[in-house]
């Protein structure tokens, strides 16, 4: 499905960013898509199709969704870096709102709650909204249930933790003091390039399962840290009290783009980037195995770098369907040179030994 023509274009046409989800009980597929602003302002797509219809263009339904459908004085603001994830009955998404003074200026960070039957049924599409000026770049849990949590970074040293429950209108917060992370991000590729120029420190992962809440993000070296790695804290879900730190490190090569989801048993997997110094970065998965270890494996070993200092930034695992016990992650490696167009995707099935 090729997001550029695969659906009637909207705003500016299809710009850049997606998210696509699986709904198991429902049979359907969710895709959200992120348009090109014209006239100072753009919308992003909610497109829904059901198992059955899936390879059929012209089966898929859609709303169409502005900064001023959420709120009618968000005029000349514009959507951009989209989340999504599923509790039992409704769908998230959340996007950091942004003007248009020069490149634009961040504003506020805005979650909306979908209802899951509406979706399903093609019914009118009347949701939720929740919004915040003090935090940006929201993660949202994969494998929630009854009660979504999300969040964001306060500081180098404390995140703070969102929860919004099915069926309440209120969104609960707390503030939760983590291990120092670095915000000085950088990696020298074989080819001298810097893979990781344009990484930052916002978190791009999170889930929840077994009454543990995980989050993931890039951060640069530090204490016993002598390359990027994978800032990880695990939060109780009951004390909302942190249990673990288990960052995934290496004292020789970077590790950044962490995603991550729960499989049914509650257990973590997870999706990233691993390279530099001497080995050209490449795509990794993993789990956080029952005895507080990490098991990875490589999906592919890219054969470049980038010849220009880019690289991420959406990486996704999600619940494999049917067989939850399993893992499905996204990424891609550079096969054959080091320019964009030499970029291979790739899908990854994995489950635990």
């Amino acid at each position: 499905m090729d997001p550029f023509t695969a659906l009637p274009s909207a705003a500016g046409g299809f710009c850049c960013d997606q998210v696509v989800l699986y709904d198991a009980r429902r049979r359907l597929w969710i895709w959200i898509l992120q348009y090109t602003r014209r006239n100072g302002a753009n919308v992003f797509r909610l497109a829904a199709v059901h198992d059955s219809d899936f390879g059929n263009p012209g089966a898929w339904y859609w709303w169409d969704i502005a900064p001023t459908t959420v709120d009618g004085s968000w005029t000349q603001l514009w959507f951009d870096y989209p989340d999504a994830a599923m509790t039992a009955d409704n769908l998230l998404v959340t996007f950091n709102v942004f003007n248009n003074v020069g490149a634009g200026q961040w504003q506020r960070a805005v979650v909306m709650r979908f209802p899951l039957a509406t979706i399903d049924n093609r019914g009118t599409l009347i949701f939720n909204s929740w919004s915040t000026t003090q935090n940006g770049s929201i993660r949202l849990t994969q494998g929630a249930s009854g009660t979504m949590y999300f969040a964001s970074h306060n500081s180098t040293q404390q995140v703070r933790l969102f929860s919004w429950a099915d069926g309440q209108n209120a969104v609960n917060w707390w503030d939760i003091n983590v291990a120092a992370s670095s915000d000085a991000i950088s990696s020298n590729a074989p080819n001298n390039v810097n893979w990781l120029a344009r990484t930052d420190r916002r978190i791009t992962g999170a889930c929840i399962g077994n009454g543990t809440i995980s989050l993931m993000w890039t951060s640069g070296s530090g204490s016993n840290r002598p390359h990027p790695y994978c800032r990880v804290v695990q939060i109780a879900e009951a004390s909302k009290q942190v249990t673990a730190q288990p960052d995934i490190w290496s004292s020789t090569r970077s590790w950044a783009y962490p995603a991550a989801c729960t499989n049914s048993a509650g257990v973590l997997g997870f999706t990233a980037f691993y390279g530099g110094e001497d080995r050209n970065p490449g795509h990794i998965v993993g789990v956080r195995d029952a005895n507080g270890t990490w098991s990875t494996a490589y999906s592919k070993l890219g054969s470049h770098s980038p010849d220009d200092p880019k690289w991420g930034d959406y990486l996704s695992c999600r619940r494999h369907a049917p067989s939850a016990e399993t893992w499905v992650a996204s990424g891609y490696t550079l096969e054959g040179g080091a320019t964009r167009t030499d970029i291979l995707p790739r899908i990854v099935r994995f489950s635990r030994v």
